[in-house]
Formats: structure tokens, sequence, C-alpha cells
């Protein structure tokens, strides 16, 4: 019998990745590739790639021989092999065929049936009839079998956010979209404009919609292809949504009275108060993260392993910002960004000493307690590069942002909560 102390992580390998049968995957790894979101390693760490096009080239043609000979470099200049990747369970790893990005393009999907199911017949049962007969006519990237839902929990959710879109919106005939060609003509034009721009990590960052209505007659309605900013394309698409032609919708898993929140439309957004920054809840010393604070909750700033943030308020968290997220951020209220993280590492190895000279002189700049060069040196000397490299991050970027500590909370707070002023208009199911 296996064991699962004998079980190793699978690999993101090439071939796993433009599989005829998991088509999903070269769509997923290109939008992550292409938007710097981080990638898992076999070995539990985190890194970041840097965009090259001949490896998107590779991938649209399967040519493997092309994506080993230009092969994958990271944001700190090492060079990795696709075998290096973990296959997560957005991949389709972990899980097995359920889980992942799999069950996510199943319950997406099936949500777009069941709401072509209402909008044929307000009085239908749902019935596996019924979801068999309205698959043909939505635009989806599942299979009819996926949109089968066996998780009663998932169905229930299903059929109420389709009752509760069509008691609102069925005046107007829509076709429902989850990963059709609409939708990625759509997001090959944010790409394409976020390119240049530099606004989002990610596609989900500039909107968070997992599925989108269009009204018959939109799809060619409006000027989204002719974008030639963010801004352009976020004016179209709040025309669209003021006319109820296209709606981005967002979705969650419901029980019950659910609710509808129009995200990005006419009321302007209020960021949380900043009441102060924290270097540490207990001491400097005795941990290696940093916060900022607000009325009604905090963010938490440390490598995890990568360095990034945390926004968490008294109830719930609200989302995650990568080191590039929080650079565009720093750069956007100062001009200034972190330092490189490789070449601060490789300075530790060279000379501890030299680099906690320069640490101590930003230590000497903040709120905490005064203590001798040497003392500092002493309370370090056994901390590790990486609790080093965090503690650094979060001491340079508050004395960056010093004075503008709530210009900077707020890009933050927009960006995790998909609400930056360049991101996009969206209704909400929750």
């Amino acid at each position: 019998m296996l064991k699962f102390s004998n079980l190793t992580e699978a690999s993101l390998t090439f071939a796993e990745i433009t599989r005829d049968d998991r088509a999903f995957r070269a769509d997923l790894f290109l939008k992550k590739y292409q938007t710097f979101e981080p990638f898992e390693t076999t070995d539990g760490k985190q890194v970041v790639l840097k965009y090259n096009k001949e490896i998107e080239k590779a991938i649209f043609s399967k040519d493997s021989k092309l994506a080993r000979s230009v092969g994958l470099e990271t944001m700190d200049g090492e060079k990795i092999s696709f075998g290096k990747l973990k296959k997560t369970e957005e991949f389709g790893g972990g899980r097995g065929s359920g889980g992942g990005s799999d069950n996510t393009r199943a319950t997406e999907s099936a949500q777009c049936v069941y709401l072509q199911a209402i909008w044929d017949n307000p009085n239908t049962k749902f019935t596996p009839d019924d979801i068999r007969n309205a698959f043909s006519r939505t635009h989806t990237d599942a299979k009819v079998d996926e949109v089968l839902l066996g998780d009663e929990v998932w169905i229930s959710s299903s059929i109420d956010t389709a009752k509760s879109l069509h008691k609102v919106l069925k005046k107007k005939t829509y076709s429902f979209h989850r990963g059709s060609a609409w939708v990625n003509a759509l997001e090959k034009k944010f790409k394409e404009l976020n390119r240049e721009e530099k606004a989002f990590q990610n596609v989900n960052k500039w909107t968070p919609a997992d599925i989108w209505m269009v009204a018959k007659g939109a799809e060619t309605k409006y000027d989204i292809q002719g974008a030639k900013s963010l801004q352009y394309l976020n004016n179209e698409l709040l025309k669209a949504f003021a006319e109820r032609d296209i709606l981005g919708v967002s979705l969650k898993k419901v029980s019950g009275r659910l609710r509808l929140t129009q995200v990005n439309y006419k009321a302007p957004f209020k960021s949380p108060k900043f009441t102060k920054v924290s270097y540490g809840k207990r001491d400097f010393f005795k941990s290696k993260d940093g916060y900022i604070m607000y009325g009604g909750g905090e963010i938490q700033f440390r490598t995890f392993p990568t360095f990034q943030c945390e926004i968490i308020g008294k109830a719930a968290k609200h989302g995650k910002v990568s080191q590039g997220g929080i650079d565009a951020a720093l750069y956007a209220t100062t001009t200034s960004r972190l330092e490189n993280r490789k070449q601060l590492e490789a300075s530790i190895k060279k000379d501890r000493e030299g680099f906690l000279d320069k640490f101590y002189n930003f230590y000497t700049g903040t709120t905490n307690k005064p203590v001798s060069r040497e003392d500092f040196g002493k309370e370090l000397s056994s901390k590790n590069i990486e609790w080093l490299v965090s503690k650094y991050y979060v001491t340079t970027l508050f004395t960056m942002v010093k004075g503008r500590e709530q210009e900077f909370m707020t890009y933050l707070y927009r960006v995790a909560k998909s609400q930056s002023k360049l991101s996009a208009v969206h209704l909400k199911v929750q």
C-alpha cells in the first residue's frame, strides 16, 4: 500500500501545461505569467517569472524545443526549468480531477448554465434535463458532465444566484460567458494595456468577475477592443454596466438570503483611515513582520516566503498584495522602490556587518526604542537571511512612506479589494 510519505510533489512541466485535455492549464499559466503572479516551486518556495514573449509563443505552438532553449527566468535573474514549478491545486494538482481549476471551471460554468436555464424558462426546476438543454446555449470552457454538479450546496447556491439575478435583470436577453472567446478577447485587451501601464499584478485585481452576462446585440456595441488605456476600457465597461448590457459577476458560494452589490459603480471608494505603524506587536527584534494600522483592521507586511502584505479586518481577511504590488504602491506614493531581493541577500552573505550598518541607520529613524549599534548587532546575530530581509523591507518601507502612510495604504487597500482607481465595475454576489 502506498503511503502518503512516499508521494512527491508533482511538477508543472511544459507537457502538463500544453496537454490537449487540460487546455485550462495553458490559459492559467499565461494569465499568471503575463501579470507577474508568483508560482510555487516543488521545494516550497515562490518565484515571480520575467515575461518573455518567446515563452508565450512556445506554449501557443506547443514547441517544447523553443521553451527549453529560451527557459524560464525569475525576477531575480535565476534560470529555472518548467519542472521546477509545482502543479498546485489551481493547476489541477493535489486534489485530483475534481480539485483546483477543474472545480472552479465547473462551478463557474455551471452558474452560466443555471442562468441560461432560468432565462429560458422562469419556472424551471433546474432538473438535470433542464441543465443539459441549457448547456448548449452557454459560452463556457467546461463539459456538460462537469456542470451537472454533485455538490448539493453548490447546486443550491447556483439556483439562488440564478433566481436573484433573473429577478433584477430579466427584462433583457443575455448570453452567459466563462472562458469564452469573448472573455478571452477582453482579457487579452486588458493584458495588452496593463503591460504598458503596469497598474495591476493580475487580471483578478482589475476585475474579480468570474462570469460575464452580455446582452443581445451588446457584443460589439462598445469600443472595448479600440481602448487605448485602462481608463478608456473601464469607461466603456461602465457605460455598458449602466445600460445593463455587459455585467461582470463575481460569484460566491451562498446559502439562504444573498445580496447583490455594485462595486466601483457610482458610489466613491471610501478608504479606511490610517492610525499608526507598528514594527512588531511584541518587540522590533522578536518578529519579522510590521503593520500599518487603520480604523477597523491592519495590514501585515512580511515574507511568506516572498515579501507581501495581507489586509486583515476585525472579522475577516481582505486579500494579499505581492511585492510587485507593494512596489507599485510605493513608487506611486514616493517614486522610490524596494531594493532587489537577490542583491540584498547577496550583500548580507558577503558583508553582514556592512548590511547591519545600513540597517541600523534606518532603524535610528524609526520610533523604536534607541539602542546602540553594538546592541543592535547582538539582537540580530542569530537571525537568518530570510528574517533579516523581511524586517529590513518593513523598516525601509515604513521609513520611505513616513508622512504619506494614508496615500500608500489607500493604494494597497484598493488593489487588494479590487477597487483601485483603475479597477473595473462589477456585480458582486454575496
